[in-house]
């Protein structure tokens, strides 16, 4: 999925180069984070991956994000697959949520704003940091159906 994504894409989802192909280690830590991940796919192919981590030094707080294909964008899956990692995150202890976003990501920053309107942002350079008290955002109908699928460790390594 990440080889098919623009590097505008990558760039607003991992803050830094990813590589093509993307490096073994980011692999690792998105499908094994110290949280949760799972993924969506479509005709057999990966086009959402969302996953959940603890925040270190920050106890009851777990980071939040996801990547969508470019081609699946503003369609409703990602707050579909948002949503099904809070509930995971919720059900294992966390109280807050963090997301990390850039400030040029119009999309995602609407998305986080809606759905988390009680957040209080900080800025960090070209990065906003929002901070929401855990809850399972409201998803929008328009979402098609797909498969969302838990990831695990021996995914990571296929």
């Amino acid at each position: 999925m990440l080889t098919g994504l623009s590097d505008l894409s990558l760039y607003f989802r991992f803050q830094a180069g990813v590589g093509r192909p993307p490096r073994p280690a980011l692999l690792l830590r998105m499908l094994c984070p110290n949280g949760a991940s799972w993924v969506a796919d479509r005709d057999d192919e990966v086009v959402g991956h969302a996953m959940w981590a603890w925040v270190a030094g920050s106890p009851g707080t777990a980071e939040l994000a996801a990547v969508i294909s470019d081609a699946e964008q503003h369609r409703g899956l990602g707050v579909r697959m948002l949503a099904i990692a809070a509930a995971d995150a919720i059900a294992a202890g966390a109280t807050h949520f963090l997301f990390v976003v850039s400030s040029a990501n119009d999309a995602s920053l609407r998305m986080v704003r809606r759905r988390w309107p009680d957040a209080t942002v900080e800025r960090d350079g070209a990065l906003l940091m929002f901070h929401a008290p855990a809850r399972v955002p409201a998803q929008m109908s328009q979402a098609r159906s797909m498969a969302v699928t838990s990831t695990s460790a021996a995914a990571a390594v296929s």
